[in-house]
C-alpha cells in the first residue's frame, strides 16, 4: 500500500508514519466495476472505504411530493484527486449507511473494517483517538451544515405558506 497517498487523505492528516504503516497494515484492496454499488442506503456495514483510484458519486432516495415513487437525488461526484473517503461511521459498528455509493467509473478502494480497526484502537491508542477524533469533527461539521440547511428550508416554508 501506498504510505504517501495515505498521508493526503484528512482522516489520517494527524497521524505519522509509523501510525501509518500500523493503518496501512490492516486495510484490504477492492475492486469495483463501473455501476457497481459500494455502498446501498439502508444497508449495514462497518466499513471505511477510500477512493485510490476511480470517480464516486453519492446519492440518496429523495421522495417528491408529486410522486409516490422516490428518486435518486445525486449530491456529490468525487475522483480519487479528491482523496475522498466514505463510510468511517461503520468503523464504530455495524450502522445503517445513510447514502448511496456508486461506482462511476472502474474504482480501486482501499478498506479498513470495525475488527481492524478495534484491533488497532486496541493495541495502540493513541492511533484510535486521532482516527475517532478526525471522525468526530468530520461529523460536526456535517452536523452544522445539516442544521443550516433545515433553517434554510424551514425559513422558506415559512414565506411560502404565507
Amino acid at each position: 500500500m501506498d504510505i504517501n497517498f495515505l498521508k493526503d487523505v484528512a482522516l489520517f492528516k494527524k497521524l505519522n508514519e509509523s501510525e501509518l504503516q500500523t493503518i496501512a497494515a490492516k486495510m484490504t484492496n477492492c475492486s469495483y466495476k463501473k455501476g457497481d454499488f459500494i455502498i446501498q442506503e439502508g444497508s449495514t456495514g462497518d466499513e471505511l472505504f477510500i477512493l485510490y483510484n476511480g470517480t464516486v458519486r453519492i446519492n440518496k432516495k429523495m421522495t417528491m411530493i408529486d410522486e409516490e415513487e422516490a428518486r435518486d437525488k445525486t449530491f456529490i461526484e468525487l475522483s480519487e484527486t479528491d482523496h475522498p473517503f466514505f463510510g468511517e461511521i461503520g468503523l464504530l459498528g455495524e450502522q445503517e449507511r445513510t447514502a448511496n455509493v456508486i461506482a462511476s467509473t472502474d474504482c480501486q478502494l482501499y478498506k479498513l473494517d470495525h475488527p481492524a480497526f478495534i484491533n488497532i484502537a486496541d493495541n495502540n491508542p493513541e492511533i484510535g483517538f486521532k482516527l475517532i477524533f478526525a471522525i468526530a469533527n468530520k461529523l460536526s461539521r456535517l452536523v452544522g451544515k445539516t442544521n443550516r440547511d433545515v433553517l434554510k428550508l424551514t425559513t422558506a416554508l415559512i414565506y411560502a405558506l404565507r
